[in-house]
């Protein structure tokens, strides 16, 4: 195959041997190195998706998923989450290595649960199970609790962890960078995919600067090199000493850089704020008269720009309040800061 130095691998091998009833699961040819795009369409070529990816494909408004390309641009999504807050297991054998994952969601908005499943049933065009688990449960100073998902162990974790990423058996994405220049020539809809899971996972609204943010420490050049092909408009910036990309409402929304299918919190978020009115001298009466109502309420600056968007249809900004009500809200800060 294409003058590959390569060697077998098993879907369901795992630290305790075949995946309970299902066996090894099929062979799976694969090279030791990604050199390009065309090393990995030929191993996901050898996949079959898994006997419930037609039905989960429904849920996400595809008449079919099963084809090539599409389960290519799945797992490029499942790679950018895979970069990003996805927690990995890799597990070490005599002659083999091999891997899980898990993902894990705040519960603090609703839309992390179809998130979740999404994750899931990629991973289901890829060959691998994948299902939520028993919810975290927070500690008493946390906010929230959390939706959890775990894989099975998989070779083939291990070999997209390893080979697709460019990453070794002890590194963590969290501190090494990506060694996946192959991601510079892919086809414009796997880069998409790739930059949409990685923002679905890592990426933020800031509301005050009517931006989308997404952390790419310490990928930031692999990441700008990505933005550049497909032809995004960004900022470089460091937010709380992370690398980051920030990116106008408007041209986030055109990308889109969340994936439409999931709609997200931030999707939505970034939806409204790019269709939004502005008013770019003094706002109308009814507008202030509003305003000033909540600000007497004493609500916080991003639930007043919140309240406004959802209920008018307008964005403001909270400098917008601050000249209203002089310095008494002046340390507010919303989005990046703030955590929407």
């Amino acid at each position: 195959m294409r003058g590959w130095a390569a060697r077998t691998i098993f879907l369901s091998r795992g630290p305790r041997g075949p995946f309970l009833g299902r066996g090894l699961g099929d062979p799976i040819l694969v090279p030791e190195t990604v050199s390009d795009y065309e090393d990995i369409s030929e191993v996901i070529s050898q996949i079959k998706p898994l006997e419930n990816a037609l039905p989960l494909s429904r849920k996400f408004g595809f008449t079919t998923q099963t084809d090539l390309e599409s389960r290519m641009v799945a797992l490029a999504y499942f790679l950018g989450v895979m970069a990003g807050d996805m927690s990995k297991y890799p597990f070490r054998r005599k002659t083999y290595n091999t891997m899980k994952v898990r993902l894990q969601l705040s519960k603090r908005h609703r839309s992390n649960l179809r998130f979740g499943g999404f994750v899931a049933y990629c991973a289901t065009l890829l060959g691998i199970r994948m299902k939520r688990i028993g919810d975290y449960i927070r500690p008493k100073e946390w906010p929230y609790d959390a939706y959890r998902w775990d894989s099975q162990h998989s070779e083939l974790l291990m070999w997209i962890f390893e080979a697709c990423l460019g990453l070794g058996f002890d590194e963590r994405t969290t501190d090494d960078c990506l060694r996946a220049n192959w991601l510079k020539e892919a086809p414009f809809s796997f880069q998409r995919s790739f930059v949409q899971g990685l923002a679905d996972s890592d990426g933020y609204v800031d509301l005050n600067k009517h931006e989308v943010g997404i952390i790419v420490d310490p990928n930031e050049f692999l990441i700008a090199d990505i933005l550049y092909r497909l032809k995004v408009r960004f900022r470089s910036a460091i937010v709380k000493t992370q690398a980051t990309v920030m990116l106008g409402v408007k041209e986030a929304y055109a990308l889109p850089i969340f994936n439409p299918r999931v709609r997200t919190h931030k999707f939505e978020l970034t939806k409204k704020l790019s269709e939004a009115k502005r008013f770019q001298g003094p706002w109308p009466k009814w507008l202030r008269h509003e305003v000033d109502q909540l600000v007497s309420l004493g609500r916080p600056p991003s639930e007043i720009t919140l309240t406004i968007l959802d209920n008018r249809g307008v964005a403001i900004r909270s400098q917008h309040l601050r000249k209203l009500n002089g310095t008494k809200i002046l340390g507010s800060r919303i989005g990046a800061e703030g955590g929407i």
